[in-house]
C-alpha cells in the first residue's frame, strides 16, 4: 500500500479532477508558492496577464521541484509562443481563440515534436522545468459562438488533450452573460455540446472559474479540471480575512 506521501505526490496535473490557479501577476517567488499549496497546476497568463518572454523564464527557473504543473496560456496560436512555453518547460499550454480544427491542428503541430508536428528541438536548461515523459499537453480553448458551432470537429483533431472553456468571452461572444450560461440547462446548451463533444472524442473538458464559487458552478454541471482562483482572487481573498 502507498504511504500517505505517496499518495499526496500523485496529483492529477492538468487534467480531469484537477484544480488550479489562473496568475496574471504573480512573480516567481509567489507563483512558486503557489505550486506549492496543494494546486494540481499553476497556470500563467500570457495573453492577458504581464507576463513576456522574460516573466514566463523567471517564473520557469524558479519552478524546478513544485508538484504543481506548469501551464502557460499562451498569446495566441502563434508558432513561436507555444515553443518557447514548452521550451520553458511547461507540462501543457493553452492556446486562446480556437475557432476551427484547423486552428487546433495548427496548435497541435507546434506543441509536437514530428511526425505528428513541426515544434523545434531547442529545449531550455533541464532544471528549469520537466515536462510529463509522455510529452506536453495542448488544450484549446472554446470561447467563442464559432467554436461552439465546430466544437465537435475541434475536439475530434488528433492530439487536442483538453477543450478549455473561456466562459467570459464565449458568453460575450453568444450575447449572454457567464451566469446565464451556467444557468442553461436546456438540451442544446452550450456546455452540454462542449461535453457532449468532448465524451464524444475522448477529451476531457475544463473551465475557468476564477474564484471557488463560480468553479463550483461549473463542477456541477459536470466539468472537472478548473481554474478555481486567481492570484489577484487569493491576495484580495487573503488580504481581506487578515483585516477582519
Amino acid at each position: 500500500m502507498a504511504s500517505p506521501a505517496d499518495q499526496a505526490d500523485r496529483r492529477p496535473g492538468f487534467g480531469p479532477g484537477s484544480r488550479g490557479v489562473w496568475c496574471s501577476d504573480a512573480g516567481p517567488g509567489a507563483a512558486r508558492r503557489l505550486g506549492l499549496a496543494g494546486f494540481d497546476w499553476v497556470a500563467l497568463d500570457m495573453q492577458h496577464g504581464t507576463y513576456g518572454r522574460a516573466e514566463l523564464l523567471a517564473v520557469a527557473r524558479s519552478w524546478h521541484g513544485a508538484p504543481a504543473d506548469l501551464v502557460v496560456r499562451v498569446p495566441s496560436s502563434e508558432f513561436t509562443g507555444i515553443g518557447l512555453a514548452l521550451d520553458a518547460g511547461a507540462a501543457a499550454v493553452v492556446v486562446p481563440q480556437v475557432d476551427s480544427p484547423a486552428e487546433a491542428r495548427a496548435a497541435v503541430e507546434a506543441a509536437s515534436y514530428p511526425p505528428r508536428g513541426r515544434r523545434s528541438a531547442g529545449p531550455l536548461a533541464p532544471t528549469w522545468g520537466e515536462a510529463p515523459t509522455d510529452g506536453p499537453l495542448c488544450a484549446v480553448m472554446v470561447e467563442s459562438a464559432a467554436a461552439l458551432d465546430r466544437v465537435e470537429e475541434i475536439a475530434a483533431v488528433e492530439g487536442v488533450g483538453l477543450l478549455f472553456v473561456g466562459p467570459n468571452d464565449l458568453s460575450l461572444t453568444l450575447g449572454s452573460t457567464v451566469d446565464a450560461l451556467l444557468d442553461d440547462t436546456s438540451p442544446d446548451s452550450a456546455l452540454d455540446r462542449i461535453l457532449a463533444a468532448g465524451r464524444a472524442a475522448g477529451v476531457p473538458v475544463g473551465a475557468y472559474g476564477g474564484d471557488p464559487a463560480t468553479a463550483a458552478r461549473f463542477a456541477a454541471r459536470g466539468i472537472d479540471c478548473l481554474a478555481v482562483a486567481t492570484d489577484v482572487w487569493i491576495t484580495t481573498a487573503g488580504a481581506a480575512r487578515a483585516l477582519a
